[in-house]
Formats: structure tokens, C-alpha cells, sequence
């Protein structure tokens, strides 16, 4: 399943038009539930997600492309906005079909987290977030991703053989897969050697592929992988490798202008202020307009001597079959709104085996 904070912020990407075929309601008969048009329902379905997460890839790469912080910011916030009104216009699921509301909800699920952790990643440049506490709150939301994009293919495989359905393209691509084609020869595998600061996540989003598809092609059993380590990736995305490889072995530079920061350039460039005061052999953060900067978009080594040294107050919650919100709340004295909060949760939708934050506060 192709998700992103890609923010993908991979994350979701990326209008939410689809087709208006009337789906049938709850409170319809028995036979009318039984005439479902299973593959009506699937195309719908798959159309409607493959729409937003495209469109969301789609703010990504102009985001990548952009010339100037504004422009990048500017589409940021677009891009931010549209995920939002995306994730509040839920797809309309037949409650008669059981097997699309477990594909919806594992997709939507996987689109939260790619949310959050967006959010998450604008409250660690602002300062808000410790560097201990992000890099937690990402691996938790790859590990997430991961398991909703493996339950995700094997309902919708389950689906396709119980009822005899083909896939649509949109629903190829959901599932990170190119569909078949007659007289292609067989995608072509390429490399891959994994620099610092990647993670599997990451190298998946570049592909156009996942992180379990990734997995199963290096026979990983986990999400760790090592600088230097070479994986195998399909050659069916735009094989960026070369041309990624000579720019990570020069040094870019950075003339300093008014009103620049460590902390601006850093996110500007993708990397973090100590890799940048490492780089440039910096005592402290003060810089000068016209001074020019080493700057490096492949490092994402995090500040060591962080300042946000102080113990977190927050414990966490895995949700168990039965809970709600106010369940959970209530067994910790604390109010709804404020586990949502905590959470960045948008409605108040969970699921079995989520990881919820606890404020002690």
C-alpha cells in the first residue's frame, strides 16, 4: 500500500472525485445486500484512495523542487491542507461489505499515522519535540504503516480470490504493485546502498514501493538496516540511484543571507544543526550574512548534545480489542480531548494494537 507522511510526508498522498454509482446503505434488505456488486465497489474504493495519495506524492515532489523557502513553505501548508480535508472526507463504505471496511479502515489508519507524524515532524523543527522523542514517534509510526500495509494486501487478496474480482490499475498501486502486462519483460531489479539518516521507510517512499515489499526483497525480518548495507530495489520507480549517488559524494555550499538561521538552512537542506556546525566546524549557532556554508541533504545524524535532556512525563497505551477513547481516558483520569490532543487525533477512531501517548500531566 503506497502511503506516506512523505510526507510522505511520504504519507498521504496525494481530486477526491470518484465515481457516483449509488452504493447500497445500511438498512436495505437482506437480498439487496446479497446482489453487492463486488467489483462495482472495489474500483470505487480503490479510485477514491489512489486519487488522494497521488495527489499528495504530487505536493511532495513540487515541494522537493521547490526554489526558495517561501515557495516551500507555501506548498508545505498546501499540501498540509489538503491532507487534512482529505482524511475528514471519509469514503463513503457499504456497511454491507465487510471485507471494504477492512480495507478502508487499514488504509485510513495508515494515513493517520503518516498525519501525525507530519505533525510531528513540524513540532521538532519548531522546538517542541524533543530529537529523542521524534525519532521514537517515527519508528512507531513506520512499524504501524508496516502492519496495516501487510493486513491491507491480505484482505484485499482474499477479497479478489473469494469473489472472483480483478484489480483495477488504482488498486495495483495501492498495493505498491505494477499490474500485469502482456509481452513486458519483468521489471528489472536494481541497488541500492543505504547512506545515513535512511530508514526503509524512506528508501520505499523513492521508490514508489513499501516497506514490506522491500522487506520480502532482502528477506529483512526487521526494519533495520546499516550505511553502507546495499538493498535490492525494483526497477519499475524512477531509479534515482545514479544520479543520487554522484550528488551525495560532493559537498554542496550555502551562502548565508539576511535573516537566515542553522536552524532555517538545516530544515532548508534536510539535515540537522549540529550536522551543519559538525561540517563547517561551528563553536556555536551565530553565522554572518555572505558567509559560505558546507551543506549536506544526505545527512540526517540528529543533534547529540540536544537541549531537551529533560525526563518525558508521557507513558504509553497499546489498544486493546474493546477499547474507546473514553475508556482509556477514564482508566488514566484524564478528559477525551486532551488523549486527542496528546495523540494529534483528528476523530476519535482507534485501533487494536495502536500505541497512544499518556500525558502524566
Amino acid at each position: 500500500m503506497i502511503t506516506k507522511k512523505t510526507l510522505t510526508a511520504s504519507v498521504l498522498a496525494t481530486s477526491l472525485l470518484f465515481s457516483s454509482s449509488v452504493l447500497i446503505q445500511p438498512g436495505y434488505s437482506v437480498e439487496a445486500a446479497q446482489s453487492i456488486n463486488h467489483q462495482l465497489e472495489l474500483d470505487k474504493f480503490a479510485s477514491h484512495y489512489a486519487t488522494i495519495i497521488r495527489k499528495l506524492e504530487s505536493y511532495t515532489k513540487k515541494i522537493d523542487a521547490a526554489k526558495s523557502e517561501k515557495e516551500m513553505m507555501d506548498l508545505y501548508d498546501a499540501y498540509i491542507n489538503y491532507f487534512d480535508g482529505a482524511l475528514e472526507k471519509e469514503f463513503p463504505v457499504n456497511e454491507n461489505n465487510a471485507a471494504i471496511l477492512e480495507l478502508d479502515e487499514y488504509i485510513y489508519n495508515s494515513l493517520i499515522e503518516i498525519y501525525n507524524s507530519e505533525i510531528d515532524t513540524i513540532d521538532y523543527y519548531n522546538g517542541d519535540l524533543s530529537e529523542e522523542d521524534y525519532k521514537r514517534a517515527i519508528k512507531t509510526m513506520e512499524t504501524n504503516v508496516s502492519q496495516q500495509e501487510e493486513l491491507f494486501k491480505q484482505t484485499a487478496k482474499s477479497y479478489k480470490s473469494k469473489y472472483r474480482v480483478t484489480f483495477s490499475n488504482d488498486m495495483y498501486y495501492l498495493l505498491g504493485e505494477n499490474p500485469p502486462a502482456k509481452n513486458e519483460q519483468p521489471s528489472k531489479t536494481g541497488t541500492y546502498k543505504v547512506k545515513s539518516g535512511d530508514t526503509l521507510f524512506a528508501i520505499a517512499k523513492k521508490y514508489g514501493t513499501t516497506v514490506s515489499s522491500l522487506k520480502k526483497l532482502n528477506n529483512l525480518k526487521s526494519d533495520r538496516i546499516n550505511v553502507g548495507q546495499v538493498l535490492k530495489v525494483s526497477g519499475t520507480a524512477s531509479n534515482p540511484v545514479k544520479s543520487d549517488d554522484k550528488t551525495s559524494a560532493k559537498t554542496t555550499t550555502y551562502k548565508v543571507k539576511k535573516g537566515d538561521t542553522l536552524s532555517a538552512i538545516a530544515k532548508r537542506y534536510k539535515t540537522s544543526v549540529s550536522s551543519l556546525k559538525k561540517l563547517n566546524n561551528l563553536k556555536n549557532d551565530k553565522i554572518y550574512v555572505g558567509q559560505t556554508l558546507k551543506v549536506s541533504g544526505s545527512s540526517s545524524k540528529a543533534p547529540s548534545n540536544s537541549k531537551s535532556t529533560a525526563p518525558s512525563k508521557t507513558t504509553t497505551y497499546k489498544v486493546k480489542k474493546g477499547d474507546t477513547l473514553t475508556s482509556i481516558a477514564k482508566k488514566y483520569k484524564i478528559t477525551v480531548s486532551q488523549l486527542k490532543k496528546t495523540n494529534k487525533l483528528i476523530r476519535d477512531r482507534i485501533y487494536v494494537g495502536e500505541v497512544l501517548k499518556i500525558s502524566s500531566k
